[in-house]
């Protein structure tokens, strides 16, 4: 059971970002947070299908999606402190910015899921 609870604890980040960034930007918060949701999954998986569960260096003790669950969260907060300082953003500026975190927090995620 507390594998499960561990393993989906990261969707409470979906209410939570909803609720707090400005009524313009919530969907695109929204698809920010589920999409790095599923891609933490997706990197989960794969290192898991590649039989290491720990990670390939082995440098850390911890399961990956623990780590990636750490560090996606760390992106979470930096991008709703982003988020409240943009009230007056357009939404194509702030799309690119949803993008470019996301693809920020997937690439170190997986740096940090290879340790």
């Amino acid at each position: 059971m507390d594998d499960f609870i561990s393993y989906w604890a990261d969707i409470l980040w979906l209410p939570i970002a909803f609720i707090l960034v400005h009524k313009a930007h919530r969907w695109w918060t929204f698809g920010f947070v589920l999409g790095c949701i599923i891609a933490l999954r997706l990197q989960t998986e794969i290192m898991h299908t590649i039989n290491f569960p720990n990670g390939i260096m082995g440098v850390m003790d911890a399961k990956v999606h623990t780590r990636g669950q750490t560090v996606y969260s760390i992106f979470y907060v930096l991008f709703l402190i982003m988020a409240h300082y943009s009230p007056g953003t357009k939404g194509a500026v702030f799309m690119a910015a949803c993008i470019a975190i996301f693809f920020m927090a997937f690439v170190v995620s997986m740096f940090v899921m290879v340790l």
